[in-house]
């Protein structure tokens, strides 16, 4: 049996052939964007003690009555 009738069981509809590339496509597009994402990150910033301060929460006037 030849490598050629081996691979004839392999052979695939249009529809089946657009539907591989297409995973191909979205799984290739997926990692170029983790890539991307990766290498153009901005490290994040820690919030100092003074933006905490304004953030807390201040109490409601109307808990006041």
């Amino acid at each position: 049996m030849s490598l050629r009738n081996r691979l004839e069981m392999f052979v695939l509809t249009r529809q089946e052939q657009r539907t591989i590339a297409f995973v191909v496509l979205a799984l290739i597009l997926g990692l170029a964007t983790q890539h991307y994402r990766h290498t153009h990150s901005q490290p994040k910033a820690l919030p100092n003690d003074s933006s905490l301060a304004a953030i807390s929460p201040s109490p409601s006037p109307s808990l006041d009555r």
